[in-house]
C-alpha cells in the first residue's frame, strides 16, 4: 500500500497541481477518455488537499461519502463541462471560506479564487453555452495568462501542519463568496442571452452592479459616524439570553455558590437541571467507586470519556445531530470542571484545618519546651554553690515564671477571649527581670545601652527574648550568648547574638514567613514571634548571619510612633 501521508505537508503544491489539472480539463481535453482519467486525478488530489476534515480521521458516514463520489463520477461521465463548473463552485467556496482565517496565506487563496473564476468565466461558460462567443485571440491569450499564476503556486510556502482542519474553514464566508461569484457569472449569461449584449460587457456590467450592491450593503451594515447600522440589530437578535444553554450555565454558576452542597450533590443537582431539557432522557456519571444517575436510561446512548476512570453516558430522546451532540458534551464538561473545583475546595479546607492543628500543636510544643528549659534552670539553681537564701529566692522566681508559662499555655487551649490590655514596663526594669531569670547560665552576657528609659510591651519582649535565648542556648556550637537592649532617641532594639554556626540559606529564605524545620529550633516560635512583633508595630529580623556571629534583632524606629 502506498503511504501518502508524507505528501500532505505540501498542501500548496497539491493545490497547484489541482489548478493545473483543472486548467487542462477546461482548455485542452477533447478526448472523453482522457477527460475522465484526468477527472479521477483531479478528485483524488482534491481529497488530499481539502481542508474540511483531518486526513487521519476515519469517515463516520461512509455511505454518504460514497454516494457523493458516485454522483460526481456520473456527472463527469455524462456532463463533463457541468461537472467542472460544479467542482469550480466548490473550490470557490473553500477559497472564500479561508480568506479571513489564514492571514499569512490570504494572498494565495485570493489568487486561487481569481484563477478559478477566470477559468469558469472565460473557459467553461462559453463552451457550455453555444450562444456565447468570445474572440479567438482573447481566449488564447487568457489561457496563457491564467497558466502563469498557476505555475507560481508550485513555489508557494506551505502552512503549518499543527492547525486542525476544521479551524481553516468558515462556512458562511464560503457560501457568501460562492453566491456572489455565481451571481456575477449568471448575470453575464442572462444579459448576453436576453439582451444580446456582448458576453464580456455583460460580465463587467454584472461585476459593477454586484460590487456596488455589496459596498452599499456593507455600509448599511456598519455605517460608522455615530450610527449603529443593521449589524448591531443583528447582534442583538443573535446574542439572545434565556435559551436552554444559557439557563443551564446560569444554573451551574448558581449551584457552585451553594457552599453546603457536597461535590456529589452538586453534580446530581446540575444533571437534574440538564435532564429537564426536552432532548435528553437521562445522564449517568460513571466514577471509579460510584455512579450518579439523573433521569431515565432509555433512548439513544452516547458515551463520552471525561478522564482515565471517569465517563458519562448521555441518553437522547432522538438522534441529536452533530451540533446538539457537541453542545451537550460542552455543557457536560463544564459541569465536570465545576465538580472538580468543588473537590479541590474540600481538599483545601481539609488542608487548612490540618495546618491550623499543626501550627497550634507546634506552638504549644514550643511553649512546653520553654517550660522544660525553665525546669532545668531550676535544677541548676539547686546545684549552685551559693548560700541557701539566695538559691531559695532564685528558685522561687523561677518557679513563678514556670507557673506563669503553664498558665499561658493552658489559656491557649481554652476559648479565646478578646483582650486589648497591653502591659508595659520600662527598659531598666525589664532588663533587671531578664538578668535575674538567666543569672544561673554562665554563657549569657547582658549589655545595656539605655539613653531613654521608655516603656516596652512585656508580652512581646518576654516571648521574643525567651524564644531567641533558648534557640541560642540549644546550639551545640554556641559558647557565648550576648543580649543587648538599645534604647536611643531614634530606635528601640533588643538583639540576641551567639558565636555558633550560621543559619542555613535554605532556612533563612523562609524564616519569619512560615514555620521551618531546622532540627534545632527556629521554627514555629520565630514565625509566631514575627507575627506578634508586627502586631505591636515592631520588626523581627536576622540582622547578622556570619560564622561566629549570628544575631536576631527586635526593633522599632521611634519615628514610627511619632509619624
Amino acid at each position: 500500500m502506498i503511504n501518502l501521508k508524507p505528501l500532505l505537508q505540501f498542501k500548496q503544491q497539491i493545490l497547484a497541481t489541482i489548478l493545473l489539472v483543472y486548467h487542462i480539463l477546461v482548455w485542452s481535453t477533447p478526448d472523453p477518455k482522457l477527460q475522465l482519467a484526468l477527472s479521477f486525478i483531479l478528485y483524488g488530489l482534491f481529497l488530499l488537499w481539502q481542508p474540511l476534515w483531518d486526513k487521519d480521521t476515519q469517515i463516520k458516514r461512509l455511505p454518504a461519502a460514497l454516494g457523493l463520489g458516485l454522483f460526481f463520477l456520473t456527472l463527469t461521465f455524462f456532463s463533463p463541462k457541468e461537472a467542472l463548473l460544479f467542482f469550480g463552485l466548490i473550490l470557490l467556496g473553500l477559497f472564500g471560506s479561508r480568506l479571513l482565517s489564514q492571514a499569512g496565506f490570504r494572498s494565495f487563496d485570493l489568487l486561487a479564487l481569481v484563477i478559478v473564476t477566470l477559468e469558469m468565466a472565460v473557459g467553461l461558460i462559453p463552451d457550455t453555452f453555444a450562444q456565447i462567443e468570445l474572440p479567438i485571440q482573447f481566449a488564447d491569450y487568457m489561457q496563457t495568462i491564467i497558466l502563469i499564476p498557476v505555475l507560481l503556486f508550485f513555489f508557494a510556502p506551505n502552512p503549518s501542519q499543527n492547525l486542525p482542519a476544521g479551524s481553516q474553514v468558515d462556512l458562511m464566508h464560503g457560501l457568501l463568496a460562492t453566491t456572489l461569484i455565481f451571481i456575477v457569472l449568471l448575470g453575464g449569461i442572462v444579459i448576453n442571452l436576453l439582451y444580446h449584449v456582448d458576453y464580456l460587457d455583460g460580465l463587467l456590467l454584472t461585476v459593477f452592479i454586484v460590487s456596488t450592491l455589496t459596498i452599499g450593503i456593507s455600509w448599511i451594515w456598519n455605517p460608522g459616524v455615530g450610527y449603529s447600522g443593521i449589524g448591531v440589530l443583528w447582534n442583538r437578535y443573535a446574542m439572545t439570553i434565556g435559551g436552554p444553554f444559557e439557563t443551564w450555565i446560569n444554573t451551574l454558576t448558581t449551584l457552585i455558590e451553594e457552599h453546603f452542597l457536597t461535590p456529589k450533590e452538586y453534580l446530581e443537582a446540575a444533571s437534574d437541571h440538564l435532564v429537564e431539557n426536552n432532548w435528553l432522557n437521562g445522564i449517568q456519571w460513571n466514577f471509579e467507586n460510584h455512579n450518579i444517575l439523573s433521569g431515565e436510561k432509555k433512548g439513544i446512548l452516547l458515551a463520552h470519556s471525561m478522564a482515565s476512570e471517569t465517563s458519562v453516558d448521555l441518553y437522547f430522546k432522538s438522534n441529536p445531530g452533530a451540533a446538539l451532540e457537541h453542545h451537550t458534551i460542552l455543557l457536560i464538561r463544564m459541569a465536570y470542571q465545576f465538580y472538580l473545583a468543588k473537590l479541590n475546595q474540600e481538599k483545601m479546607r481539609a488542608q487548612e484545618h490540618i495546618a491550623t492543628i499543626h501550627h497550634t500543636g507546634a506552638r504549644l510544643t514550643h511553649d512546653i519546651r520553654n517550660i522544660l528549659q525553665s525546669v532545668k534552670t531550676s535544677l541548676d539553681i539547686l546545684n549552685m554553690g551559693q548560700d541557701q537564701d539566695k538559691r531559695q529566692k532564685l528558685l522561687q522566681t523561677n518557679l513563678l515564671q514556670i507557673s506563669g508559662r503553664l498558665e499561658n499555655t493552658l489559656n491557649k487551649l481554652r476559648v479565646p477571649k478578646l483582650n486589648t490590655q497591653i502591659i508595659l514596663s520600662d527598659c531598666e526594669q525589664w532588663m533587671d527581670k531578664l538578668e535575674e531569670q538567666h543569672q544561673s547560665s554562665p554563657k549569657i552576657v547582658f549589655h545595656r545601652d539605655i539613653e531613654h528609659n521608655v516603656p516596652v510591651p512585656i508580652d512581646l519582649f518576654d516571648s521574643v527574648a525567651d524564644n531567641l535565648i533558648n534557640n541560642a542556648i540549644r546550639k551545640s556550637s554556641a559558647k557565648r550568648v550576648d543580649i543587648r537592649l538599645l534604647s536611643q532617641a531614634n530606635i528601640l532594639m533588643l538583639s540576641v547574638c551567639d558565636d555558633g554556626s550560621v543559619v542555613k540559606e535554605s532556612i533563612e529564605e523562609s524564616l519569619f514567613k512560615q514555620p521551618v524545620s531546622s532540627g534545632a529550633g527556629m521554627g514555629i516560635g520565630l514565625y509566631q514571634s514575627s507575627i506578634m512583633a508586627r502586631a505591636f508595630n515592631f520588626e523581627l529580623e536576622l540582622s547578622e548571619n556570619e560564622p561566629g556571629k549570628v544575631c536576631f534583632s527586635l526593633f522599632q524606629h521611634q519615628a514610627d510612633l511619632t509619624g
